[in-house]
């Protein structure tokens, strides 16, 4: 038989193999209860989205675009030239297409300022010792001829006589101005001369506010150029 001491080794052996099974089965338990949570928590947060979430599979894709892209309940805006010209409010004539546009304008005191689209040749004054100092060269950009031809169309040039007076006679001035506008395009040509008119480009009437509006438009995009902002003062000046 065995003593005490081998009898209470033994018991300590047993016991230390069934706490080293439990550990071990444990351990083996604890590896497999990890991913199983993951995956739970995974899927739970996908099916059972936490507030106002969306599922991913819910969420649509909508591009950004920015403000102004499109316009006129969904048509898209462009910046291409227009190829025929606009009507006029009472829905005149065509202007013709903008490729086959061209125009000229004299205007200020006398008529001494111009400019030909055609050549180039935008002319400060024609009162000076020396001319030639007052002329410079400038095409105009592609959307400035853009605009131009926006405004000639507007006005329905067509319905103007080619002799005017914006004024009709009611009203006069010392010094006094002329304008000249002309326009050519495919399909049509045609000059209008205000010629020793009053020196404003306001006018009683709608018609012929209209002229001094588009002529004076003109103008400024003009004089706003730096070839002319480059060329000398006037020589005289006029009260």
């Amino acid at each position: 038989m065995r003593n005490l001491q081998e009898c209470q080794a033994e018991v300590f052996r047993r016991s230390e193999k069934r706490i080293h099974e439990r550990k071990k089965r444990r351990a083996h338990l604890l590896m497999l209860c990890i991913p199983l949570a993951l995956c739970i928590t995974i899927i739970g947060a996908y099916l059972f989205p936490k507030g106002d979430q969306q599922p991913i599979s819910d969420i649509s894709y909508e591009p950004m675009v920015p403000d102004g892209l499109f316009a006129g309940g969904g048509a898209m805006a462009t910046c291409a030239p227009i190829d025929f010209g606009k009507y006029s409010e009472d829905g005149a004539t065509a202007m013709g297409t903008l490729g086959s546009f061209s125009f000229s304008l004299t205007w200020d005191v006398y008529g001494i300022s111009s400019y030909d689209s055609t050549t180039g040749r935008l002319v400060k004054t024609t009162d000076a010792s020396t001319p030639e100092d007052y002329i410079a060269i400038y095409y105009l950009t592609e959307a400035e001829k853009q605009e131009i031809y926006n405004l000639i169309a507007s006005l329905d040039i067509t319905s103007y006589p080619d002799s005017y007076d914006p004024h009709e006679g009611e009203l006069h001035s010392k010094p006094s101005m002329t304008l000249i506008l002309s326009v050519k395009t495919n399909a049509l040509k045609k000059t209008v001369t205000a010629e020793n008119i009053a020196l404003t480009y306001e006018a009683e009437n709608p018609e012929g506010q209209h002229f001094l509006s588009v002529c004076k438009e003109i103008r400024d995009i003009l004089i706003g150029t730096d070839e002319w902002k480059s060329l000398p003062d006037y020589e005289f000046y006029y009260d």
